[in-house]
């Protein structure tokens, strides 16, 4: 970039900047709404039940508590908020979902689609 005058120089800079801003390989410049919700996000997320036999809905954050319902394979639900509670197969989490009666599945066997649950407000946690 020695042989570049100033102006086409900075031009060039600029451009690597943006590109790597877009490409994730350097700093972000502007972070829209969408950002400023990942990983822990202000409204409910969605999720996929991955159980290939389908998924208890309980009562409460561990499979002590009472089944409710369950969920078939595929299934898209929304999800409120998350905590750790048992520990299912290596993973801690559930997810607090629902309409009307909140319930709660295990985080082991639903896929997250699209930002990270945010953590329940002092529960389980």
């Amino acid at each position: 970039m020695t042989h570049l005058s100033p102006f086409r120089r900075a031009a060039v800079l600029a451009g690597v900047g943006l590109l790597c801003g877009a490409l994730g390989t350097g700093t972000a410049v502007a972070a829209g709404p969408a950002a400023a919700t990942a990983g822990g996000g202000h409204g409910p997320s969605k999720g996929r039940v991955i159980a290939k036999n389908g998924l208890e809905l309980r009562d409460g954050p561990g499979t002590a508590y009472r089944a409710v319902g369950s969920l078939p394979y595929g299934t898209v639900v929304t999800i409120h908020c998350k905590v750790n509670g048992e520990n299912v197969h290596g993973n801690p989490r559930w997810y607090e979902v629902g309409e009307g009666r909140l319930t709660w599945l295990s985080a082991r066997y639903v896929e997250t689609l699209g930002t990270a649950p945010r953590w329940c407000p002092d529960r389980h946690r």
